[in-house]
């Protein structure tokens, strides 16, 4: 039964070692594809959090405010501390007055190295609609998701 147990065992590391080593379609390959997908998916919902953050500003103060004052309202946490934040590799920057607001979020680059997202997102107070862009920065013409 050991004997059997030992081969099974064998078998799969075999497999898992194989998947390790293919293209892009799967394996360790695939690892920088859900990476993007993660960072991606974590920016669009950053740009939803700032949304709200800048609807709660509106109904509270009568204006939409920039991340410092968000922060310091306390509708946004202190990972936003800074005139363009920067998450999961996107840097965030807003432009905001009384009565409307916009916001992009812009792959990073971190130490020479690109980020392995790609895509460019823009969201503002006229439809709370987020846009994206595949090679750069995203604007309210660029196709809604």
């Amino acid at each position: 039964m050991k004997d059997k147990s030992a081969k099974w065992l064998g078998l799969l590391l075999l497999v898992f070692l194989n998947s390790c080593t293919t293209d892009s379609t799967g394996g360790a390959g695939a690892y920088p594809k859900t990476v993007s997908a993660a960072d991606e998916t974590s920016a669009i919902q950053t740009l939803r959090t700032i949304a709200t953050a800048q609807a709660q500003a509106r109904a509270t103060r009568g204006s939409y405010g920039d991340f410092s004052t968000l922060v310091q309202a306390g509708f946004l946490d202190q990972r936003f501390a800074s005139e363009t934040p920067i998450l999961r590799g996107y840097r965030f920057r807003m432009t905001a007055g009384e009565s409307d607001f916009s916001v992009t979020a812009d792959p990073q680059t971190a130490e020479g190295q690109a980020t392995s997202s790609s895509r460019h997102f823009y969201l503002d107070s006229t439809d709370n609609v987020i846009h994206a862009n595949g090679t750069q920065t995203a604007s309210r013409t660029d196709p809604a998701l």
